[in-house]
């Protein structure tokens, strides 16, 4: 029987009980965030750990089991929430920072995006590694009245890419490209998957049959539009590009979103303990004896974990099945 250890440093003071936590990590999500309960009396005395938390405030949380302990997130509180049961306090990782960091206004000629990334790592913070796997290039972009996070999302959202720090590594990837350091978590349904939290549902590609029209104007003014992308027989997104756009601009931006919503994979998650260790963009290659059809690589969109009375969960959410 393994014993539960966990390790909470608020402002580097170390708190010395807990309700729960609970740490959500998705690909879709520019930031990680954790959301830290505390109880606010003990034996009914005064919990001296909640005094003086406040917003802003460093935080990391380790987990783990005898003494074994893994750092499971590292960010800054957000908020604070004083309820009759204790306290709530809401974190988000680095990336939490970057509204902090006001630009200066620059107007781009033919950047890329790691032309900008770098800018912006460069504002906020310079030991951050940019690890960009996106070869994409604007005519032209032009930062005006922005904080650091509103340039992120301004790119994310019309390049239709994922972005997340991890290792003091920003990455930037099309949807379901992992970086050369992630790695592969081994589950099987008869030893680390809890059998209640089993609940994927697989599509394949043929019922996510999806047609993407992408829109945008050229440096003239005029109106262009991606290649054809998808197929028909189902349903049709169209996206408009209000940015000053290329025709190889709109075309990565088509098939971005095309991979990210057609694929063959699973709806839904399972649940499993702490152990293994996996993160949001691994790949966790699944072995289920009583269905052989859903064994296979799939990518790991997302993981949240859960720490309190009930032990340390994971609930894994997957995606484009890889192999």
């Amino acid at each position: 029987m393994f014993k539960i250890d966990w390790e909470i440093t608020i402002d580097g003071k170390q708190l010395q009980l807990l309700d729960s936590v609970e740490i959500t990590c998705d690909t879709e999500n520019l930031t990680d965030s954790a959301v830290i309960k505390l109880p606010s009396m003990v034996y009914n005395r005064y919990m001296k750990d909640i005094e003086g938390i406040r917003r802003d405030m460093p935080v990391k949380i380790a987990l783990g089991y005898d003494g074994q302990l893994n750092e499971e997130f590292r960010g800054y509180i957000r908020s604070v929430e004083r309820e009759p049961s204790g306290l709530v306090i809401n974190c988000q990782d680095e990336v939490y920072t970057f509204n902090k960091v006001e630009m200066k206004d620059k107007p781009y000629d033919n950047p890329s995006v790691k032309d900008i990334l770098n800018d912006v790592l460069s504002a906020v913070n310079p030991s951050l590694k940019l690890n960009c796997l996106y070869d994409f290039s604007f005519d032209k972009y032009t930062i005006k009245d922005a904080t650091a996070l509103d340039v992120l999302k301004s790119i994310q959202d019309e390049c239709k890419c994922m972005m997340y720090i991890k290792d003091g590594v920003f990455n930037v990837t099309p949807p379901y490209v992992t970086p050369e350091s992630t790695k592969t978590v081994k589950y099987d349904t008869s030893k680390n998957i809890m059998a209640d939290g089993y609940a994927l549902k697989y599509k394949d590609q043929e019922d996510r049959k999806l047609k993407v029209i992408v829109k945008g104007k050229d440096k003239n003014g005029k109106e262009i539009q991606c290649k054809p992308t998808g197929e028909p027989g189902g349903d049709t997104t169209t996206f408009d590009y209000k940015g000053i756009a290329t025709q190889e601009m709109l075309d990565s931006i088509a098939d971005n979103i095309y991979a990210a919503k057609s694929y063959s994979g699973y709806d839904g998650g399972f649940q499993a303990w702490l152990l293994p260790l996996i993160d949001k963009g691994d790949t966790a290659e699944i072995t289920d004896a009583a269905d052989p059809a859903r064994n296979g690589r799939y990518f790991v969109k997302a993981v949240k974990t859960t720490c309190g009375s009930g032990g340390i969960t994971r609930k894994i959410s997957l995606g484009k099945k890889l192999s």
